[in-house]
């Protein structure tokens, strides 16, 4: 038999605050979204966010998508296909635009690309994510696929090669998930908003009051 316990108003707004913090929101992908400059912004304040896209022969282009980081802590971006044949390139990009990491096939997604970032405290906006379809003819180097994208020598893949999708896999939907704390506000914006939230209520309050009238003299 489960309990219901009964809180106070500001228990309760912040239990609202961390239940609103677990959201998640389902986009679809729309064109233009060709370059990190015409990336396709996802604006929201939803912990978890999927996105719907497809390659088709019509359109192998390239698709970027940016969205805010609040805090750091650990961003994952998995990506999945119904398509076995599917073969994937990630990148993710700083708000200055910088390459900060990449994945061709990773671990467990078969041909498909994941990317586990540990966000920097401090290095909060917009991030922006590429993603195509695997072409190794656009690879900008003649070594081997896995020491032309490894370039360190690490085994993780750390070139995101921008046009990769032109004649490269396609035919196939796809979806990314992005989420992680680094997408959540810090708390001090949810105590803040908090704060906000009994005075707009109470405005909204004073507004519905009927207001007296006065007699004509």
């Amino acid at each position: 038999m489960k309990h219901r316990h009964w809180l106070p108003a500001a228990a309760g707004l912040t239990l609202a605050l961390t239940c609103a913090g677990a959201s998640a929101i389902t986009i679809s992908e729309r064109e233009p979204n060709n370059t990190g400059a015409t990336a396709q912004a996802v604006l929201t304040n939803d912990s978890t966010i999927r996105i719907n896209g497809a390659r088709t022969f019509t359109d192998p282009s390239d698709d970027f998508f940016s969205f805010d980081v609040r805090q750091g802590g650990l961003l994952s971006i998995v990506t999945s296909s119904r398509d076995f044949f599917a073969d994937s390139i990630l990148g993710l990009y700083s708000p200055s635009g910088l390459l900060l990491a990449s994945s061709d096939d990773a671990p467990g997604r078969g041909l498909m690309s994941a990317i586990q970032f540990l966000v920097p405290a401090g290095l909060t906006g917009r991030f922006t994510i590429g993603f195509s379809g695997y072409n190794p003819a656009r690879l900008t180097c003649s070594a081997t696929v896995t020491e032309c994208y490894d370039v360190s020598g690490d085994f993780v893949f750390d070139n995101f090669v921008a046009g990769g999708g032109a004649g490269g896999s396609t035919g196939w939907d796809y979806a990314i998930d992005i989420g992680g704390v680094s997408l959540v506000p810090e708390p001090g914006a949810l105590a803040l908003w908090a704060l906000g939230v009994p005075l707009l209520a109470a405005v909204a309050r004073r507004r519905r009051e009927p207001h007296p009238t006065h007699a004509a003299a």
